[in-house]
């Protein structure tokens, strides 16, 4: 007798396997909020807009960097997603810490 595979939501096959990759998008989704807060409002939550975006970046960028020094096979998708993830998380913590400079400055 054959299984039937039983479709998943697509919010429970995020949230399966719980772990660092949730957390770093919940604190880049609070940045965002606090941002989006911040520019109405005064610089200290603009300030801790650019510090949560920053670390979740970071943290981001170290998943990605675990993630390629512990594959062994360079040709696997998941690699070659993490070379992508860390450019983009690159620059979107290089965006956010030179928001905060600017924000601490100004």
């Amino acid at each position: 007798m054959e299984r039937t595979r039983k479709k998943q939501n697509i919010f429970v096959s995020y949230f399966k396997p719980f772990g660092i990759k949730q957390v770093c998008d919940f604190v880049m989704l609070a940045g965002l909020v606090l941002l989006i807060v911040g520019l109405c409002t005064n610089d200290s939550v603009l300030l801790a807009g650019f510090i949560c975006y920053a670390i979740a970046a970071a943290g981001a960028i170290a998943l990605c960097v675990k993630i390629m020094v512990t594959t062994e096979n360079h040709r696997d998708p998941r690699y070659k997603s993490a070379i992508i993830n860390i450019a983009i998380m690159g620059v979107l913590f290089a965006l956010a810490l030179f928001g905060l400079i600017w924000a601490i400055v100004g």
